[in-house]
């Protein structure tokens, strides 16, 4: 008997003109697929989303910021440490550049040039120059070429650098000003090409007379460790301060994640929809079938086993749904930019036009296409229950006393 549950749930599910053929039925796999397909794609452009947004944001700012008075102990423990991808002296300030009759804020990093490959990606982005031109007196920039469109600005220009420097007691601004060469340009497409220009850290130094801490940026092989690292290298010898990138770029990406699983919720009810036209079905199926039920009980089915049958029914429309919208998801997701602009040369349109990206990009991630998967392989088994249950509660007498 053990097999029964199985056999009699397959066979209606597979067999007669009411039972897996049924509108209910066909809506109950499409609405699954089109839900799982769904999934697949958004949640695979969101992490595509948050690939690039981090490589092109993070991949340039500091992951840590270290001030030290003792460099030397500082630079034996972060070459000991495993969670270092790169190290270097570091420099950071805000400051105004002005060229001719335009201006702008921008950040102003003053750099190692020659250190500046293992620590970021801007010496792979740039477009014109070279960040070793960025010698010490050299008074030589290098700018985002937008920032640099936005100015009116070309290689061998001079533009004026204006930085607000607080004085030690805090109770008065002094402006330092230079006069600065710009010997190249960078393109990382992202909000930095707006508001970022690199400097050699010698020359910086020299324009805000720093005589503070010395600052060391370090990049990470994890950037989410940033914070339990900063906790770790407040405790080495000598460090006086510890800043990361969750301070500058935290809620940014937060309010990234948390779209992403809004997106993921919402879409979820796709699944749970269909859910409910499962619940409807196998209703039905149970209203239609109260007399071979009856049957089966009289026979020796168990009410546990009837309602066996009754939940492998509706989970073989809710496994096929599933593996039927991963299989036309998961292609889907990885070509999504193609496919996305071959609607966009159909129409004339551009669908990420005024942004920083050319094309929609895609991340399959194994771990979210489980979720999607296990998600909703458990709404269509709790949607059998209820329905299954109700079947296993007829009582045999009463409904073969009218047949």
């Amino acid at each position: 008997m053990a097999s029964v549950p199985l056999i009699v749930g397959l066979r209606y599910a597979g067999t007669g003109k009411k039972q897996f053929l049924s509108v209910v039925s066909r809506v109950s796999l499409i609405g699954l697929v089109l839900g799982v397909v769904a999934l697949a794609v958004v949640v695979s452009v969101m992490n595509g989303f948050d690939r690039e947004l981090k490589h092109r944001i993070l991949g340039a700012v500091p992951h840590v910021m270290i001030e030290t008075k003792e460099p030397a102990a500082l630079r034996q423990w972060l070459a000991a440490s495993k969670d270092v991808a790169g190290f270097a002296p570091f420099l950071r300030r805000s400051g105004l550049v002005i060229h001719g009759q335009q201006t702008r804020l921008v950040s102003v990093y003053g750099v190692e040039p020659g250190k500046e490959q293992s620590v970021s990606i801007v010496p792979d982005h740039m477009v014109s120059g070279d960040l070793a031109s960025l010698s010490p007196g050299t008074n030589r920039v290098v700018l985002g070429r937008p920032l640099a469109f936005q100015l009116g600005i070309v290689t061998g220009d001079t533009i004026t650098l204006i930085i607000p420097e607080p004085s030690r007691g805090g109770n008065a601004v002094t402006p330092r000003m230079a006069r600065l060469v710009v010997a190249g340009f960078f393109e990382l497409d992202s909000e930095l090409d707006y508001k970022l220009l690199m400097i050699d850290r010698h020359d910086l130094s020299g324009i805000v007379r720093d005589a503070g801490d010395e600052t060391w940026r370090v990049t990470l092989h994890d950037i989410f460790r940033a914070p339990a690292f900063a906790a770790e290298a407040m405790k080495q010898q000598g460090v006086t301060g510890v800043s990361t990138w969750t301070d500058d770029y935290g809620d940014f990406f937060r309010t990234v994640r948390m779209e992403k699983i809004m997106m993921f919720v919402l879409l979820t009810l796709i699944v749970a929809i269909a859910a409910f036209n499962i619940v409807s079905g196998l209703s039905m199926m149970v209203k239609e079938k109260q007399a071979d039920i009856a049957v089966l009980r009289t026979l020796g089915l168990s009410p546990g086993q009837v309602m066996q049958t009754f939940v492998i029914q509706g989970a073989i429309v809710g496994v096929a749904g599933t593996l039927i919208g991963m299989v036309i998801g998961l292609p889907l997701a990885y070509w999504v930019g193609t496919v996305v602009r071959f609607f966009e040369d159909l129409s004339g349109t551009r669908l990420l036009a005024g942004t920083y990206f050319d094309r929609v990009p895609s991340d399959l991630r194994t771990p979210d296409l489980a979720v999607i998967v296990l998600v909703s392989l458990l709404i269509s088994l709790l949607a059998t229950l209820y329905p299954s249950y109700r079947a296993s509660r007829l009582r045999p007498a009463e409904v073969l006393r009218y047949e």
